[in-house]
């Protein structure tokens, strides 16, 4: 689902090297629930890469297992593969 909308959003995403900058703009485009479900994804591929069981995840962060799962079959993909050293980077706070 590349629409033009999207491509728009990536580009001035991409366009931004400041964090505050960035902040602000995850702020303007996303709702507090969403900040939420992000933050909570981002935990769940965490604990995946710590081997924690599915059902663990769901019951410490208070999800549907359902939303475990998504997680761990979007952690399948390429797409993940091709970041997983940039989210690395980032849970440690180094640069990646």
């Amino acid at each position: 689902m590349n629409t033009l909308h999207r491509k728009q959003l990536i580009q001035f995403l991409c366009d931004i090297s400041d964090p505050s900058e960035m902040q602000a703009a995850m702020d303007i485009i996303l709702t507090d629930k969403e900040h939420e479900d992000v933050d909570k994804r981002l935990q769940i591929f965490h604990q995946l890469e710590e081997h924690v069981p599915q059902r663990e995840v769901s019951a410490n962060l208070g999800v549907g297992i359902a939303t475990v799962t998504r997680g761990a079959k979007a952690m399948r993909t390429d797409s993940y593969r091709s970041l997983e050293q940039k989210l690395l980077h980032c849970r440690t706070g180094h640069k990646g």
